[in-house]
């Protein structure tokens, strides 16, 4: 199981170092080096953010019913494809449909990793928060790392800039070929030695348990919660730059921001697995907390008239994101059952992936309307009262 464990972060943090090159430098690379204005790019860019959604829905069931490591091996081929193609041949507009294919294949891998996480997160014994927890740590690892390196790589070559990235999936890939079975393990022994206690799991299905009509209304409500809350989450990626530029701090300042967000979540994380999880038994409660906490750090804004503050609201936030990002999944898992454990989790990518497709632009929108203040207050009262229909979840007690 530890190995099984183990391959699973090694998979999600190369992932993320993926990602990590790819966010920065879209942008700038759409308009400074291929000349296009950012309108051009920023259709693009939410294009790319569907593409992706399409994946991750089809990668969820592609999972429960085509095969689990078969979903990784066409999600990592499609984006070694697309990435070797941006290396070497990148213009406008062939860069922006090897963008769009790079989207898909990255949502069927994104999917299934979440997936294959919370497939072995039912098999484990004890609190299998645990594993989310590590997960998402690894991904802001992944995250941290690809981001600072794009930085030096990306003013070094374009053509490293796209290829890095496609020989850290060709490795991916290479991992998985090689250890699939173990990967695939707790399946196998499933069908095998430990079938009476599969049957076992499979006859105590969520939605029978808590009733058809209340388990619908609890992934609503969950679906609607991971949209606001990335919603919120994304302002930090897109308006509040030019917030803080606004206020006269450099995009030096801004970006070491996110440094710090990364550096705090190394020692946030670890006393959320040890400590929170022991005092909340069901997930709907840390999510409520956390979700109250990340609203609430956005209220420092409107006023700030320090880099502290800033500083601060960020810290915060990371407080509120370590209680709630790894913690969905989990719930989402816990929902689901072995039929449908990847289209469960098919839903936390999906519905992130919308709040971060949607939220710059309706950010953009407040403000030209309204003001930046009318936004943060927004976001807050927005995260609160999915916080607030989070406590209606019907959510079943974990057994042991």
């Amino acid at each position: 199981m530890r190995a099984q464990r183990i391959w699973l972060l090694i998979l999600n943090i190369t992932f993320n170092l993926v990602m990590g090159f790819m966010l920065p430098v879209n942008t700038i690379f759409i308009h400074k080096n291929l000349h296009e204005t950012l309108v051009t790019a920023g259709f693009a860019l939410m294009v790319y953010s569907g593409c992706m959604m399409v994946g991750n829905a089809l990668g969820g069931v592609m999972f429960d019913r085509f095969s689990k490591r078969g979903t990784l091996y066409i999600g990592y081929a499609i984006s070694i494809l697309s990435l070797l193609g941006m290396s070497v041949h990148h213009v406008w507009p062939t860069y922006a449909i090897m963008l769009f294919i790079l989207g898909f294949g990255m949502g069927l891998v994104y999917t299934a990793i979440n997936a294959y996480t919370a497939f072995v997160a039912e098999q484990m014994s004890g609190n299998s928060r645990v594993i989310f927890n590590n997960m998402y740590l690894a991904a802001n690892i992944g995250i941290a790392i690809g981001s600072t390196a794009v930085g030096f790589i990306f003013k070094w070559s374009i053509f490293f800039t796209f290829f890095i990235p496609m020989l850290l999936f060709v490795l991916s890939g290479v991992i998985l070929l090689l250890r699939a079975n173990v990967l695939d393990q707790v399946a196998e022994r499933d069908y095998e030695s430990d079938r009476p206690a599969m049957e076992a799991t499979e006859i105590k299905d969520p939605r029978i348990e808590i009733g058809s009509r209340r388990f619908n209304i609890n992934m609503f409500i969950i679906c609607a919660s991971i949209f606001i809350v990335w919603l919120g989450y994304s302002q930090w990626d897109s308006n509040l730059s030019a917030y803080m530029l606004n206020q006269g701090y450099t995009t030096r300042e801004y970006g070491l921001v996110f440094t710090i967000n990364a550096a705090s979540l190394l020692i946030i994380q670890p006393v959320m697995n040890r400590v929170i999880s022991k005092i909340f038994k069901l997930l709907k409660f840390q999510i409520f907390i956390g979700t109250v906490i990340m609203g609430s750090s956005f209220l420092l804004l409107p006023e700030a008239k320090s880099y502290a503050a800033y500083v601060t609201s960020m810290l915060i936030l990371t407080v509120g994101e370590s209680m709630v990002f790894p913690t969905i999944p989990a719930l989402l898992s816990k929902m689901s059952t072995n039929k449908n454990r990847g289209t469960f989790q098919s839903f936390y990518s999906i519905f992130g992936s919308l709040g971060r497709a949607i939220g710059p632009y309706a950010g953009s929108l407040i403000i030209a309307a309204l003001s930046f203040s009318t936004l943060f207050v927004g976001i807050t009262v927005s995260m609160v009262l999915v916080a607030v229909a989070m406590l209606g979840v019907k959510e079943l007690a974990q057994e042991g």
